[in-house]
């Protein structure tokens, strides 16, 4: 197996490892005492390289490197959390595997610097997590085609080494608007709040997938929608929330992470 065909089945491997795993978490082991050994001295080490105000992390040689950029913070308790927490069972897990990953990076040209200097450094398969990204990561694809790029979520992909993936979240949706037309009908409030994010086609259609469910159990219940823009802000969000109670609605709904 050539060095290329070798890192695209690596490549591969760890995609599905990272469908499967989702945000499982690995089992604490006790720690075991060890015998203290003497403090190494400093070495000391080159400055790392800042790019549009984020630092770029560094690979290991003779290591599968994978790198992943975050639209939120890694512990957001939502969506980032869920891809932060699937990267470090990867590391945990699979041999000769390092990871790296860089949060809170908005999309647009900031995004593309970063996915271009992760590039540069050497990483050998790169995630993307944000709708956003699609557009920066195609293009870096181009420049690095030895490099796997893989955009979660998007509808984008040059059939070489720049492909995305998303799990069916409008099965979901769906079943979320169940619940909440049954427990709309329940309490006799036929008005329900939903805060979406962006108009983009991954939001419409989320969205949609989430007023049939609540048809399914409350012909009668309509939406009251208030649009973010973000994919996550807490105090966004938090007035939007407010806005849908004093509005009427009793049951609410998020699209953010």
């Amino acid at each position: 197996m050539t060095n290329k065909s070798s890192k695209w089945f690596i490549s591969l491997l760890i995609i599905i490892v990272v469908i499967l795993v989702g945000c499982t978490a690995k089992p604490t082991e006790q720690a075991q005492p060890q015998e203290t050994e003497k403090p190494a001295e400093a070495v000391p080490t080159e400055k790392p390289e800042e790019v549009a105000g984020f630092q770029i992390p560094t690979i290991e040689e003779g290591k599968f490197n994978i790198a992943m950029v975050l639209i939120g913070p890694h512990d957001d308790g939502g969506w980032s959390q869920a891809h932060f927490e699937g990267l470090q069972y990867l590391e945990e897990n699979m041999e000769n595997v390092h990871v790296a990953y860089i949060e809170n990076v908005p999309e647009g040209a900031d995004s593309e610097q970063i996915f271009r200097s992760l590039s540069r450094k050497g990483f050998d398969l790169i995630f993307g997590t944000s709708f956003g990204y699609m557009d920066p990561m195609s293009v870096v694809a181009e420049e690095f085609p030895d490099i796997t790029y893989i955009h979660i979520s998007g509808f984008k992909s040059n059939e070489k080494n720049f492909g995305n993936l998303m799990g069916a979240m409008e099965d979901m949706k769906y079943l979320a608007g169940m619940l909440a037309g049954a427990r709309a009908k329940m309490d006799g409030n036929p008005k329900l709040g939903y805060m979406a994010t962006f108009p983009i086609p991954e939001e419409l259609r989320l969205g949609n997938a989430f007023a049939l469910g609540m048809r399914k159990t409350c012909p009668e219940c309509t939406i009251d929608v208030r649009w973010l823009n973000t994919w996550h802000d807490p105090i966004v969000e938090k007035e939007a929330a407010a806005s849908l109670f004093d509005a009427g609605a009793q049951v609410v709904f998020t699209g953010a992470d």
